[in-house]
């Protein structure tokens, strides 16, 4: 569950579960299937879709899925784990729905471990969904989120001090409600990767959280004089006077 109002999140539910939404869904899981190497440690959680996207792993892991009718119950601006907890955290089409992706943001900052690792599903604004966005009534599933670039997300996440360590991209098919028109534009989704790849539909991409180790520079030992050089020359000064 996001922080989404209860109806428009069950009208966009509704839409993952519509044959478009399932195409979606169906080649984000089959991509993050291959990227198993970027879902390590041993607590891994899952938040947007009632669907799991997480990769079945060859080693037992203990993974969650965060949303309506699902493993766990919370909201994505203020999610129910203690800081540091969380080895791996999938945003599955959360930060488009969000009233406030900034503390979506804050919180997978705050609820991952040092080094953890944050992988973003995403649409693209700059491709055909964004464009059938523009020319769409923009209260309806999925077209009343906000499709952000790929340029604010990583700003976003590098205040957070996140690096971005991979992207990948998917869907350059039009977004058709019709398995029929899938099948007939797989040829984009082949040559998408080699001559287009900036306008895929959906961008996901994979931070990791650094730490920046505190480590105190020693400086060189060298002598220091008790008083000022001025209060020196002046003592001297007075006590030739004296004499």
């Amino acid at each position: 569950m996001t922080d989404y109002k209860a109806d428009n999140a069950q009208a966009l539910n509704d839409w993952w579960n519509s044959p478009l939404g399932q195409h979606v869904l169906q080649q984000e899981k089959s991509l993050l299937q291959s990227m198993t190497a970027y879902f390590h440690g041993y607590y891994q959680l899952q938040i947007g879709t009632e669907q799991s996207l997480l990769p079945q792993l060859s080693k037992s892991k203990t993974q969650k899925i965060m949303a309506r009718s699902a493993d766990v119950n919370g909201e994505s601006i203020a999610m129910p784990f203690k800081c540091y907890s969380l080895d791996t955290l999938l945003l599955a089409h959360v930060l488009e729905y969000s009233s406030d992706p900034h503390q979506v943001l804050r919180e997978v900052e705050r609820v991952l471990v040092a080094d953890g690792t944050l992988i973003l599903c995403r649409f693209n604004p700059w491709s055909l969904w964004g464009l059938k966005r523009l020319f769409s009534w923009q209260d309806n599933p999925p077209w009343q989120g906000s499709f952000f670039g790929n340029t604010r997300i990583k700003d976003w996440l590098a205040l957070l001090n996140f690096e971005v360590i991979a992207t990948e991209r998917l869907l350059f098919s039009p977004p058709i409600q019709s398995d029929k028109w899938f099948q007939r534009f797989n040829f984009l989704e082949r040559w998408g990767k080699r001559l287009w790849p900036v306008f895929s539909g959906v961008t996901i991409v994979v931070a990791t959280k650094r730490t920046i180790p505190l480590t105190p520079i020693t400086q060189p030992w060298r002598a220091r004089r008790l008083f000022p050089r001025p209060i020196v020359q002046q003592n001297r000064a007075s006590r030739e006077k004296n004499k």
